[in-house]
């Protein structure tokens, strides 16, 4: 069973080159890797600077955007399961392994979710994983899981997940910088069966160059669209607490708003109160917000 491995990639960097051995290092050998090259960076460029030779690599050259790259790579991928990764990321060799021996039958509408570490430079530094919450149940609905997030206010690293091909079907990468969860929410709209896997299989680098980081109002309103399309998409989701998480998440938008001037802090602060009230909250919801506000 096939499990391809796309990485969308714009410049070359030493850690790129760690992200793509720890790819080829797997103890599960069925894999393709895609590197999907933007950003103006040539596939002769990549290949030069990588200076790997190896059949189980293909090579794109791709509208700029990490998201067309993403996007122009799932249309030739051929696995049955898909790993998303960034340029500086690292999947512990026994990763695939781990995962696709979870699942004894049916290999569609699977998503599995590993734990993860943040690393700076050695992917074997200390790291206290904060979301165990989350891994407490193997398998869970991803109603279950998305109140986990809310309740732990954790988030789901893009490295630590593997997705049957068949939810992909239909669904796009956008340009945002939360990316990553606008396109979870639109595979938790197809109700997938979630496994959690309560080891670390996967690492994400921190630098300087990460794209996480909001540094401009154009970014600011791009990471609030894309929070938009994952409240939308959440409401398919019935009978669970899915609103905590929403709430968590704009809370913490209101440090960026601050970042920035308090660009659309208004905003973010009545979205804070709506979610906060109708989960319950109360007037903890007013002591959530002078924490943030004031600090």
């Amino acid at each position: 069973m096939l499990v391809s491995i796309i990485i969308p990639v714009h410049k070359t960097a030493n850690f790129f080159k760690m992200c793509l051995e720890s790819c080829l290092a797997q103890t599960y050998k069925e894999i393709e890797i895609i590197i999907a090259c933007n950003g103006g960076l040539s596939i002769r460029e990549c290949k030069d600077f990588l200076n790997i030779d190896d059949a189980r690599i293909i090579y794109l050259e791709t509208k700029n955007g990490r998201h067309n790259a993403r996007n122009e790579a799932l249309l030739v991928a051929g696995g049955t399961f898909v790993q998303f990764l960034d340029y500086d990321d690292f999947l512990f060799a026994n990763k695939f392994s781990a995962q696709i021996n979870l699942i004894k039958e049916n290999f569609n509408n699977q998503v599995l979710i590993s734990k993860w570490k943040k690393f700076r430079t050695n992917v074997n530094e200390d790291y206290t994983f904060p979301f165990d919450l989350m891994f407490e149940e193997g398998n869970l609905s991803v109603g279950r899981l998305i109140e986990k997030l809310g309740q732990s206010g954790g988030f789901i690293a893009t490295a630590s997940w593997i997705v049957s091909r068949d939810l992909l079907t239909g669904i796009e990468w956008i340009d945002s910088p939360n990316d990553d969860a606008v396109f979870f929410s639109e595979i938790c709209k197809k109700n997938p069966n979630v496994m959690m896997v309560p080891q670390v299989l996967a690492g994400c680098r921190i630098h300087d160059d990460n794209t996480s980081a909001i540094r401009s109002q154009q970014q600011f309103d791009l990471l609030l669209k894309g929070w938009s399309h994952i409240s939308n998409n959440l409401k398919a989701i019935r009978g669970f607490q899915t609103n905590l998480y929403l709430y968590k998440s704009y809370l913490y938008l209101i440090s960026y708003s601050k970042s920035i001037k308090r660009y659309r802090l208004l905003e973010v602060i009545c979205k804070s109160v709506f979610y906060g009230l109708k989960s319950g909250l109360g007037f903890n919801v007013i002591r959530d917000l002078r924490k943030k506000i004031l600090k």
